[in-house]
């Protein structure tokens, strides 16, 4: 049986281009004791997948060239030599950007269907989107009824989830995302109260018209500028929960600090940082509450699902440049 996989050629020089992946055909070895044949249905595209295309210095590790580009994934059981996991099971595990993969069973988590579909897990309730969101807002940055949140790049993965969280904990949630459309789609389809467009300028401007009392909490996802625009408009004892800082993973070795961090002891703010594998013990009560809230109607995960894998690379570079809209994934 053949797989078809989307492999790194070259290692991007700055924002990754199409060119620097490539799709090759190969034979999948036979099974051995303990491992799982698995065909590939989704593949979650996320942020850290571009750390990891620069070598050694990756910020989440590094990968070769010439083989599949990292990346989580859910996929269907064709068959097993593996106690635990049976043909036509649906998984979660390190699939790889390719379209079936042998792996050994242990690696695999087998997923519960009966209340959302298999691709849920790489969404709303995936590590990589809703329990990181969930971590950030709730875990770190301990949002509470009445609090005026920010979030940046609010239409993303992350960002979705994260302002629909601070929400239904009654909070006042601003989105900063770039274009009218998406800001329309904020406040229109994801709850927020206001949305602040990075792409007209004067973000920090903005954001103290949004927020005149000040901001109480800013989850961020982009770092840059768009820190130090939160950083200047913070309400005292303020919280800055650190995710993620897209703007600077084009070139982790000049990666940008935020020239106002003295805002921070000025206003007796503080500033967090967080990793979701390290609430990995609160997993199980996360994914209870965020299925809850799906069942309930207060939490939706908006797709944006590419097919094919020949799509993947485009995929990667659509995410780096602002392109989707919710969760993007890929349909090999």
């Amino acid at each position: 049986m053949q797989t078809k996989k989307a492999v790194l050629a070259r290692r991007p020089q700055g924002e990754p281009k199409v060119s620097d992946f490539t799709i090759v055909e190969a034979d999948l070895p036979p099974l051995e004791d303990g491992q799982v044949l698995i065909e590939v249905e989704h593949l979650s595209i996320d942020a850290f997948i571009r750390t990891t295309l620069d070598g050694p210095q990756g910020h989440h590790g590094t990968m070769d060239l010439g083989t599949p580009v990292t990346a989580l994934g859910v996929g269907r059981v064709l068959d097993s030599r593996f106690d635990g996991l049976q043909q036509g099971d649906a998984t979660f595990g390190p699939f790889g950007a390719q379209t079936r993969t042998v792996v050994p069973g242990n690696m695999l988590r087998k997923l519960d269907e009966s209340a959302v579909p298999a691709r849920a897990y790489l969404g709303a309730l995936g590590m990589t989107t809703g329990l990181t969101a969930y971590a950030g807002m709730i875990c770190v940055g301990e949002v509470k009824e009445g609090d005026t949140v920010v979030v940046s790049a609010a239409a993303g993965a992350v960002g979705c989830i994260a302002c629909q969280i601070a929400k239904i904990k009654g909070a006042r949630v601003i989105g900063i995302a770039g274009g009218q459309e998406k800001c329309d789609f904020l406040v229109n389809e994801m709850g927020c109260d206001a949305a602040v467009d990075y792409k007209a300028g004067h973000v920090a401007e903005a954001l103290a018209a949004a927020a005149p009392d000040g901001l109480d909490l800013f989850f961020d996802n982009v770092g840059g500028e768009i820190l130090d625009a939160a950083l200047d408009n913070m309400a005292k004892g303020a919280r800055v929960v650190i995710c993620g800082a897209i703007s600077q993973y084009n070139d982790l070795q000049h990666v940008r600090g935020p020239s106002l961090y003295l805002r921070i002891p000025e206003r007796n703010a503080r500033m967090l940082g967080f990793t979701v594998d390290h609430y990995a013990s609160e997993f199980a009560t996360m994914e209870s509450d965020l299925a809850g809230w799906i069942a309930d109607g207060k939490l939706s995960m908006p797709e944006h699902i590419v097919e094919g894998i020949e799509q993947f690379p485009d995929a990667i570079v659509m995410l780096m440049n602002g392109g989707n809209r919710g969760k993007l994934l890929v349909a090999p």
